[in-house]
């Protein structure tokens, strides 16, 4: 009986190790072990899915948005919630969330031109997904997420 409690504490001891190693900022994607996936929560798979959709951002990289908002939607409407998701539905949603903060961080508030006292006002949350959903087909980059989530104010 010692050696199987001894042999959960180990384990417990194991993943908790492994959930406090991601960083905040995306210099882990440079240093990620396959090891590491399997020691993830749900959380740092979402939080690893807003590194990628930054990166595909500023790199101006199209990348599949519908399908990660469509993740979002479901994971709103399922009674499990997180509880319910795998490793690539977590990081879908995370990309739809990354992406959204992103640009609403980036061009809320911001002139439109120097010329002019017009502003960006962006949408955020449940809503932005929403218009994602409603207005975008498949890949998006920065400028057509932009136009879809800001308009002039």
């Amino acid at each position: 009986m010692r050696h199987w409690l001894g042999l959960l504490l180990l384990l417990c001891c194991f993943t908790s190790y492994g959930k406090e190693r991601l960083p905040s900022d995306c210099s882990h994607l440079q240093s990620v072990t396959e090891l590491d996936f399997v020691l993830f929560s749900k959380k740092e798979f979402i939080e690893l899915g807003e590194c990628l959709a930054i990166n595909a951002i500023k790199s101006n990289l199209p990348f599949n948005m519908l399908e990660a908002c469509n993740e979002v939607d479901e994971d709103r409407r399922n009674i499990l919630g997180i509880f319910s998701l795998s490793k690539s539905e977590a990081i879908r949603i995370g990309q739809c969330v990354g992406a959204i903060n992103y640009i609403y961080q980036r061009y809320n508030d911001e002139p439109v031109n120097h010329y002019s006292y017009r502003t960006y006002q962006c949408t955020k949350g449940i809503y932005a997904v929403d218009i994602i959903r409603a207005g975008l087909f498949g890949e998006v980059n920065r400028k057509n997420l932009r136009k879809a989530l800001c308009h002039e104010r």
